[in-house]
C-alpha cells in the first residue's frame, strides 16, 4: 500500500470516529429561586425535582442527557451543594407508557440516575428531568432561604433542540433514600403512566402522606412544591448557557 493510500485510509478512519461527535449539542442552565417562609425541621427531607418540555424533536427517537447537575444554597452560615443524579430521557413513537427508573445509566460515566422513557407526542404538561433528596441537618433550616441555585447541563446528539425547564422543592417528614421505592411519577399527564392522577411529574407517589410545608411547597396536595421561573436552553455544537432568576 502506497503512502498516499495509507494517508487516505487514516483520514477516513479519523472522519468515521469524529463525525458522530460533530453532532453533539449541549447547553448549561441555572435557575435561581427562593424558599418560602416556613422553617424546615431537622430530620425532614427536601425533595428537589426538575421538570422540562423539549422542543424541536424530529420523527426519530430522541435522547436527552441531563448531567453535572447540582443545587446550591446557603443557610445558617453554611453553604450546601447537593449533587443531583444524571438522567437519560428518551422520546420515541414506539413508547406507549411513560416510565422512569433509577438505574445505572449508559454511558457508564453518567453513574446511577433516572432512566426515563416517554412517548414522543401526545403528552400533556411537563416531564421529569431529574430529582434528588436532601436530608435536613441538625438544627434544621430557617424559612426564607434566598438564591437557591439549580444548575444542569443538557446534551444530545440530535440537533435543533431547546429545553424549557423549571425546578421545585417539597418537604417530607418521612422518606426513603432508596429511590426505587419512591414511586416517582414520570409525567404530568394523567393517563400516560401507571399513575393516572393529576399529580405533577416528580411526585413520590409512595410517600405523599408525609408531605408538609416548607421549601417551595405548602404541604397538602402540593407534592413537589411550587415551580421556579422557567429557564430556556438551546442546545448548540459549541455549547450555550442561560441564567434565570425567580423573583
Amino acid at each position: 500500500m502506497t503512502i498516499k493510500w495509507k494517508l487516505l485510509l487514516l483520514l477516513t478512519c479519523v472522519l468515521i470516529v469524529v463525525a458522530p461527535a460533530s453532532a453533539y449539542q449541549e447547553c448549561t442552565s441555572t435557575i435561581t429561586g427562593n424558599f418560602n417562609g416556613t422553617a424546615i425541621a431537622q430530620g425532614d427531607y427536601i425533595w428537589f425535582t426538575g421538570v422540562l418540555t423539549l422542543k424541536g424533536m424530529g420523527s426519530s427517537p430522541t435522547t436527552l442527557f441531563v448531567s453535572h447537575a447540582s443545587v446550591t444554597f446557603t443557610a445558617n452560615g453554611t453553604t450546601y451543594t447537593v449533587k443531583v443524579p444524571s438522567s437519560r430521557i428518551t422520546f420515541s413513537s414506539t413508547t406507549t407508557t411513560a416510565t422512569t427508573d433509577f438505574v445505572q445509566l449508559t454511558p457508564i460515566s453518567l453513574g446511577k440516575g433516572w432512566k426515563t422513557e416517554l412517548p414522543s407526542s401526545g403528552l400533556a404538561g411537563k416531564d421529569l428531568m431529574t430529582a434528588v433528596e436532601f436530608a435536613v441537618p441538625a438544627g434544621g433550616l430557617p424559612g426564607g432561604i434566598k438564591n437557591v441555585a439549580f444548575t444542569a447541563t443538557f446534551s444530545s446528539f440530535a440537533t435543533g433542540l431547546t429545553v424549557n425547564w423549571e425546578w421545585a422543592a417539597a418537604v417530607y417528614t418521612s422518606f426513603d433514600t432508596d429511590y426505587t421505592s419512591l414511586g416517582v411519577k414520570p409525567v404530568d399527564d394523567n393517563k400516560a403512566s401507571v399513575y393516572k392522577n393529576s399529580d405533577h411529574a416528580g411526585t413520590p407517589e409512595n410517600f405523599k402522606a408525609s408531605v408538609t410545608g416548607g421549601a417551595t411547597g405548602g404541604g397538602g396536595s402540593n407534592f413537589t412544591g411550587s415551580y421556579s421561573a422557567t429557564g430556556s436552553c438551546a442546545l448548540t455544537p459549541d455549547s450555550s448557557s442561560s441564567i434565570t432568576v425567580s423573583k
